[in-house]
């Protein structure tokens, strides 16, 4: 069944901090790992210490490393308690992957906007980088307060030339405009994805 369902068993690595609300876990395979493109999410079940849950997850590590990584938000009941529930060792299985959420379907030019949680799929994209990126990147990513990840976003752009990142503290730069993105992007917005 686990074949058939594309089920694959993992164990938690880590699960650590990142920002105020915002948690990374990382699980490591204990069998075959699940094989999944940047930018798609998983179904992940863990056994925290209140029982088993179930939930859909944006993976935001690469293909390549050797644990797959979720970034979470604590917005509910269990993602509020995750930290607090869940350790290493623990078992985890993982489900999927689904989507195709890809920039390289994208044009030559392209915006990507991320706000708080939602950099988990552009984190994977990054984190997938292997030194070449053909298309011309204008990436925003915003948080209320300092965006979490600055530091490894920003190294990752100075190592593609294509790709220019704009990290906004919107508690101190306001919201994101359209008129900010369509500067920076420059040249006729109708050849952009």
């Amino acid at each position: 069944a686990r074949f058939f369902l594309s089920l694959h068993d993992y164990q938690v690595d880590a699960v650590r901090q990142i920002a105020d609300g915002l948690v990374e876990g990382a699980m490591r395979p204990l069998g075959r790992p699940v094989d999944f493109l940047p930018g798609q999410f998983a179904m992940v079940y863990l056994e925290a210490k209140d029982g088993w849950h179930r939930h859909p997850f944006t993976i935001s590590s690469a293909p390549h490393e050797e644990v797959v990584r979720i970034t979470v938000k604590a917005l509910g009941d269990y993602t509020s308690q995750l930290q607090q529930n869940i350790e290493p060792g623990m078992p985890a299985v993982i489900g999927g992957p689904h989507g195709r959420f890809s920039h390289w379907r994208g044009t030559d030019r392209q915006v990507w906007i991320a706000g708080g949680v939602g950099v988990a799929p552009f984190l994977s994209w990054l984190r997938a980088l292997d030194g070449h990126l053909p298309h011309e990147v204008q990436f925003f990513y915003t948080a209320d307060g300092e965006p979490p990840f600055e530091r490894e976003i920003r190294e990752i752009a100075n190592s593609h030339g294509t790709l220019h990142a704009h990290l906004i503290d919107s508690s101190v730069e306001g919201r994101l405009t359209i008129e900010r993105v369509l500067a920076s992007a420059e040249g006729d917005p109708k050849g952009l994805s």
